[in-house]
């Protein structure tokens, strides 16, 4: 609970593994002595903030993720994925009767608890919150046919969690849900003109995407906390 609000945190699961080169389901690969959907659960279930969770899974693995749920003390209800993240993040939510809500990828393991923490407290300010990275590099624009185009500075990478009132995220979603392309759920807010604010994100928050990704995220676990 923070200051009398209760909290839940969403854990995106129901994805695959298309780019990683296998047809099972990414979460669901072994990284150290558990496999990544467990690491980024745990994150969330040790933190003092969260009073529950909500654990998005395909219908195929309901066994597994219910069993996985059943481990931790807080309350985690699983839930059945859609066909897209934008679906999958509605279903979760309109489970949600708390005020505020966390949404996060799981094929983000390393989450740490100080960007949980930060994504929390700044929602005093904003109706919305998300973690991001500055850019390191030059980004261009690259349309078919025509010129490469340099964007301009300052440019940053979004994170998850991204952390929202829970009244504002589903009426977002409930206007946006035949726009079923958006992939980033503070986009949705923008579009109906909330104010989302930006925290420090986290190199190690990495989301494991290819096999490159794996073993980065296996040099990064001695930082886990």
């Amino acid at each position: 609970m923070y200051k009398r609000k209760r909290v839940t945190a969403v854990v995106l699961a129901a994805g695959n593994g298309s780019r990683m080169g296998i047809l099972a389901n990414k979460v669901c690969l072994p990284l150290d002595e558990r496999i990544i959907i467990e690491h980024a659960l745990g994150a969330f279930a040790k933190h003092p903030y969260v009073d529950e969770l909500a654990l998005v899974a395909r219908r195929d693995e309901f066994p597994e993720m219910e069993a996985l749920a059943a481990a931790h003390k807080k309350p985690v209800r699983v839930v059945l994925g859609g066909k897209t993240r934008q679906a999958s993040v509605y279903n979760a939510i309109s489970t949600v009767k708390t005020e505020i809500v966390l949404v996060h990828d799981g094929a983000r393991p390393l989450i740490q608890a100080s960007c949980i923490t930060a994504c929390v407290e700044a929602l005093t300010q904003y109706d919305g919150v998300i973690p991001a990275l500055s850019v390191g590099e030059q980004i261009c624009s690259v349309k078919r046919g025509a010129k490469p185009r340099l964007l301009p500075d300052p440019l940053y990478g979004a994170q998850t969690p991204q952390c929202f009132n829970t009244k504002i995220l589903k009426l977002c979603h409930e206007r946006h849900r035949n726009d079923p392309a958006s992939t980033d759920d503070s986009r949705l807010l923008e579009l109906e003109g909330y104010r989302v604010g930006i925290v420090a994100g986290d190199a190690v928050n990495i989301k494991i995407t290819t096999p490159m990704d794996l073993l980065v995220a296996k040099a990064y676990l001695p930082l886990e906390k």
